[in-house]
């Protein structure tokens, strides 16, 4: 079975890490991949790296490498069967995934029908002070931005259902406002009748 986890370890990055693009991985599911004893020739193992929780395509000091398949442009996890170890001679066993990777991966989601017109989805991380600066006196330096809320993602174009949420840009990151009751009418350029719902403050999460 995965070999067990090693301790985690929280990597500390500059602002603007060329880390790239987050990697959505998903649980395999036989649905969706088919059975692995006869599919599993389709896939293509590729090596993704660990930081804080999250995978990345890019390798930074520290991250931890893990193999994962990928297939028609999704990423997931291979079987947690014991027959499966072993097995595929293409793979890098020593970088199997760990309970602790098992754990917080996602099942697998049948895709959303996205309107292009939307253009590609935009990544939108919580504030964080120790990332963007202190709001006090950092948040000059942070451009407002209009993004367009669509089932939970965020998209740079509008569209007929779209919702209008204002955020933060800094450093080519994008990020929620402070959720602070201070910060409400602080910066006057910020347009706070599109300030994000509870919702939207609920759905992302802290950049690593």
């Amino acid at each position: 079975m995965p070999a067990p986890a090693r301790a985690q370890v929280n990597i500390k990055l500059q602002f603007g890490a060329r880390l790239g693009p987050e990697v959505g991985v998903f649980a395999y599911a036989p649905e969706r991949w088919g059975d692995w004893h006869t599919s599993y020739r389709k896939w293509t193992p590729v090596t993704l790296y660990d930081v804080n929780g999250h995978y990345y395509r890019t390798s930074v000091a520290g991250a931890r490498p893990v193999l994962v398949y990928s297939y028609q442009g999704q990423y997931f996890f291979p079987p947690q069967d014991h027959a499966w170890i072993g097995f595929d001679k293409r793979y890098n066993y020593q970088h199997q995934p760990t309970p602790t990777d098992y754990g917080r991966v996602r099942p697998y989601e049948a895709p959303v029908r996205v309107d292009p017109r939307l253009g590609a989805e935009i990544g939108v991380d919580a504030y964080a002070a120790d990332r963007a600066g202190d709001w006090h006196t950092a948040w000059r330096r942070w451009t407002p931005v209009t993004v367009y809320e669509v089932n939970g993602h965020y998209y740079p174009n509008s569209v007929a259902g779209a919702r209008a949420v204002q955020i933060y840009r800094y450093q080519n990151e994008y990020f929620m406002p402070p959720h602070e009751q201070a910060w409400v009418g602080f910066d006057k350029r910020f347009n706070y009748q599109r300030k994000p719902t509870e919702a939207d403050y609920g759905r992302v999460r802290p950049r690593p």
